[in-house]
């Protein structure tokens, strides 16, 4: 008989739905949802987590960011940690990631930059919103954080500051990722963004992978694949791999609700109701 047992080994979780941004693409900022989980409810995670998400809103106005970390890192001690943030609230984030970087040394940030200038600023809806990240990026290297990358969400309205922020990237000598706007009634609560310009994007797309050819990075390299599959679902709408939500990947909302992914609308349980291997 076959075993179709699970093992979830992905998860991007949301820490608070709070966030001190206004983005375009983004209706997260307006939600009022409180956050329902403690720093003990974590513990109800899966032991089998490889690479986990922290994300929001933005996750660094958590005041117990750090505690919950330790919770999840000692359930699952081998896991990669990336924080998704905004970068805006620089002395706390610089804080706390010295001090995650010592519970979990695979710990990294991917700090957003969609845009050099004042186009970031538009993006994001915060004045001087572009220096306020390349301060946060700085005083991050200056403390020794290491594993540092910029975030970078294409759409139509910065796709020509594509190239501009990977090109910012190689100056600052830090990593690039990228991803294309989408939309979520579940996540981002939102259904008017527009994707870029599939011609440009695939022009912008291969210039970045023109450099990550040249990195002789390991993990540079392979993210050029991803990339390359970005510009092919912009084409086709056909994904390079195969939808792993709710085979090896869930998504974790405030409340404690688990989806499948931050596309769906229906939860499957909550972890403060049941174990996660009942879920």
């Amino acid at each position: 008989m076959k075993n179709t047992k699970r093992t979830a080994t992905d998860a991007l979780i949301a820490v608070t739905y709070n966030c001190n941004a206004r983005c375009k693409m983004c209706n997260i900022w307006q939600e009022t949802l409180k956050d329902d989980l403690t720093p003990a409810d974590f513990a109800n995670l899966p032991k089998t987590l490889r690479d986990i998400n922290i994300t929001g809103g933005e996750p660094f106005l958590r005041k117990d960011l750090v505690e919950i970390i330790e919770i999840i890192t000692s359930a699952n001690p081998k896991t990669r940690l990336v924080f998704s943030s905004n970068g805006f609230l620089t002395d706390k984030i610089v804080k706390d990631m010295k001090a995650i970087s010592k519970i979990n040394k695979k710990a990294c940030i991917a700090i957003s930059v969609d845009g050099i200038g004042k186009m970031h600023s538009e993006i994001r809806g915060v004045e001087d919103a572009y220096n306020k990240v390349l301060e946060t990026i700085s005083r991050l290297k200056k403390e020794g954080i290491k594993d540092i990358r910029i975030g970078y969400t294409a759409s139509q309205d910065n796709i020509g500051h594509l190239v501009k922020v990977y090109n910012l990237c190689k100056a600052l000598d830090i990593e690039f990722t990228m991803s294309i706007v989408h939309n979520s009634d579940n996540y981002f609560g939102i259904d008017t963004n527009l994707p870029p310009p599939v011609g440009r994007l695939e022009e912008q797309i291969n210039y970045v992978v023109a450099g990550e050819y040249k990195s002789f990075n390991p993990r540079r390299l392979l993210r050029t694949y991803y990339l390359k599959g970005l510009a092919e679902y912009a084409k086709y709408h056909k994904r390079p791999l195969p939808c792993q939500a709710l085979e090896n990947s869930f998504f974790l909302d405030p409340k404690g609700d688990i989806y499948p992914c931050n596309m769906e609308i229906i939860s499957v349980g909550n972890i403060k109701e049941n174990s996660f291997e009942e879920i």
